[in-house]
Formats: structure tokens, sequence, C-alpha cells
């Protein structure tokens, strides 16, 4: 990218020169600020002194995965952008709260697969990950205290997991359409002390089916859970939230990537500028089309998430408070090569999907799908701590399969092969 290209040359003659740069806050760079000449680590991390804070401004390690120094104090705007070589991102836990993650920082890191902060952060900038076709999971084991930027998370064709609920995290807030367009979007966990959820933050993540949002949670703007899905005709969509649906073309003005949204109008009749354009070759290819499911809310009985849900009307059903409630009864018992579990019946289960926590991907895989409330997880090692957690799925009105609770996880350590079995109860860590 031309514009790129063009702001790194300039920030490498500003850095020579030792001249004033713009500060980095929230991800952005706003203010004056001293920035001294950058040193390059063992480990090719490209590293400023800009105000007395160590920001990482570039890479030129060999990727794989890549563990940014607990020494430093952000990672700077287009600092890994269009790298292709990074497949893991790792923040330590080690970090001053005032770390962030600039605008772009990661943009069209096409080979990320996973990102995992271990420590409370300041803030995800805008489109800090934006165009991360392969990013799977992201997982967030401290606060977020300003929030997350705009389109942080947006494009992230593959992404399934988002986690913020680590370690009771408070989340400062979801900037507008921060996961927009992530088709393979199924699970996102938001802590209880979660911010504002501003307008399109979840348009077009046809797989999200459920989500719950906190009691204290605001949310503002339009077509928060919007849907976008093929019309017709090539290079057409419509975009759904509740009962307001809208139809828009999109047309390539020319250039590369780049396309302009038209709005059409009832009154007119036909298409007409909408005002905006957006980068992105693929999307809205028009070669195939993305199939609408409804989501549910989980929400807190006069809460803003239920006047949201009730003014659009999107399904909505009411927090029971603990998993437990719902399955009060789950328990494990281990021997040297394997763990059951038990659980108490519920009303109206058509199946049970049971996940074990994987330590090498960080989440937890599915295992099995039982109809009866019993598991048996078997082939595991003698004397090793295992985590696990149960889906109940039920049929909605109109028989189609829809994900119900999910339970907190339970642990079982595997005895040895000369001990008797052990029985664990439910594991009080989520």
């Amino acid at each position: 990218m031309k514009i790129k290209a063009i702001s790194k040359s300039l920030a490498a003659l500003f850095l020579a020169a030792g001249m004033i740069t713009a500060l980095p806050t929230y991800g952005r760079y706003c203010g004056l600020a001293v920035t001294v000449s950058a040193e390059t680590t063992a480990e090719g991390f490209v590293i400023d002194d800009i105000d007395g804070k160590r920001i990482v401004t570039g890479y030129t390690g060999t990727g794989g995965a890549v563990k940014i120094p607990a020494d430093t104090d952000g990672i700077g705007q287009f600092a890994f952008s269009a790298n292709s070589s990074v497949t893991s991102l790792s923040v330590p836990s080690g970090v001053s709260k005032d770390f962030y993650i600039g605008d772009n920082a990661f943009y069209d890191c096409v080979n990320l697969k996973t990102v995992k902060i271990n420590g409370s952060i300041s803030s995800v900038g805008r489109s800090a990950f934006h165009g991360c076709v392969n990013l799977e999971s992201v997982a967030f084991k401290g606060n977020v205290t300003t929030g997350i930027g705009s389109r942080s998370f947006a494009n992230c064709h593959k992404l399934k997991t988002v986690d913020f609920t680590k370690s009771n995290a408070k989340l400062g807030g979801l900037s507008g359409a921060s996961f927009e367009n992530n088709f393979e979007l199924t699970e996102v966990n938001l802590p209880e002390k979660t911010g504002a959820v501003y307008g399109y933050n979840f348009n077009n993540c046809p797989k999200l089916e459920s989500l719950r949002i906190p009691e204290s949670t605001q949310i503002i703007g339009a077509e928060v859970f919007g849907y976008m899905y093929g019309c017709k005709k090539k290079g057409c969509y419509s975009s759904i939230d509740g009962d307001g649906q809208t139809e828009r073309s999109v047309k390539a003005d020319g250039t590369k990537s780049l396309y302009v949204l038209e709005l059409y109008t009832a009154d007119s009749e036909k298409f007409q500028k909408n005002g905006g354009a957006f980068y992105d070759s693929t999307l809205f290819s028009g070669d195939k089309k993305i199939t609408q499911k409804p989501i549910t809310l989980t929400v807190s009985e006069g809460s803003d998430a239920e006047r949201y849900a009730m003014e659009n009307g999107i399904p909505y059903r009411y927090d029971t408070g603990e998993s437990e409630s719902v399955f009060s009864g789950l328990k494990t018992t281990a021997t040297s090569s394997s763990v059951t579990l038990t659980w108490d019946a519920i009303e109206g289960a058509e199946l049970y999907k049971v996940y074990m926590y994987n330590n090498e991907t960080g989440k937890f895989t599915k295992y099995k799908d039982v109809k009866n409330p019993k598991c048996r997880v078997s082939g595991l090692e003698a004397k090793t701590k295992y985590r696990f957690k149960v889906v109940v799925y039920a049929k909605d009105a109109e028989g189609r399969l829809v994900k119900g609770e999910t339970s907190k996880a339970v642990s079982a350590s595997t005895s040895d092969k000369t001990s008797a079995d052990k029985t664990s109860d439910t594991d009080k860590d989520k």
C-alpha cells in the first residue's frame, strides 16, 4: 500500500532526525511527543522511546509465535501491518496497565491465527486486527480499561471465539463495527463490567446465534446485531436488524478493492449513494449467499439490552444468573484413564455438546454430542488435570436446533494407575 510505504518512510526520516512526532494514546497519535532513535532487539522488535515510553513500532523478526517484550508500553500504528510471517500473538501479563495496541497495528496479517492478551491493558485501536482473515480465537485475561476501537476485529472471516471474561475482567466498551463481517463467529463472552456496545458491532456475524449482554451495558446505534446476506443479483446485499430490512448495492469505483455503498430507497425505487466506501476485494463478490440465523440475546430484566431487544424485535430471554442453576448436578468421576461427566437432565433438551479444554490451543474443543446427561471421556493420561464444559441444545418453535445455556467449567484429575478413582466437584474458576 503506497500510503503505508510513504508513512513508514516519513517516520524513518523523523526518527533519524530525532524530530517531534505524535504520541500514541488509545491506539492513536495525538498531541506532541519527542521520539528518540530506535533500537532493534535480537528478536527483531523495533522499539522507539517516545516520551519515556517504550513503543514497538516495527518488526524484522522471523515471525511464527510472537511474544511482545514485557518491558514495552505499547504497539504503535502499522507496527506489524501486512506481515504474513506472524502466526500467533501473545502479550505477557507483565506489561503496564497503560499498554495499548495501536491503530492498524496488525492490519492484514493474513496468517495470524491466535491472539492472547495475558494481562490488563488500556486499549485496542481502530482496525488493529482488521483483515486478519485466518484469525480463529482471541482471549483477554485481564482488563481492557478504555475499550476496543472501531473495526478492530472486522473482516476476520475465520474468527470463531472471543473471550473477555478471564479474571473478572473489565471492558471499557466496543466501538462501532468492532466484529463486523466475521462469518464464523459463534461465541463472544463479555465481562460483567462492559461499557457501551455501539452500532454495527456484530453486523454480518450469521453464526452468532446467542449473546449474553451484561446488566449495566448500554446498546447504542443501529444494526448492532444485523445481518448482510446476498440479494438475487451480483454485487448486492441486504441487511436486517429486528423488523427493519434495508437493501444495498455494492459497486467498485475502479480502484483496487475499493467499493462504494448505495442505499435503496422505497420512495425513489432506485439505489442512491450512501456516502460510504470500504476496502475488501472478496467480501461482497456475490459468489455465495450468507444464510441469516436470528440471534437470541440474554438480558437482565429492566436493562438497556432488554429495551433494545424489544424495540428492534430481536428475540431475547432473561438471564438466570449462574449457569450452575441449570447444570446444578454437574459432577465428574475420574479413573486413571477416563473422566465421566454426569448432570441433571434439562427439560426440553434435545442433545448436549461436551467440550474439553485443549492446552495447546488455549480453548475448549468439542469432544462429543450426547443425548443423555452423561458422557465418558476416555483415553486420557494418568495423573493429569482436565477441564470440561457442557452446552445444552433445544428446538425452537420452528423445530430448529438452537444453543442454550453453557455450564461453568468443571475439572477432574485422573488418578495414578495404582490409586483409587477420584471424584471432583464443579470447578469454581470459570
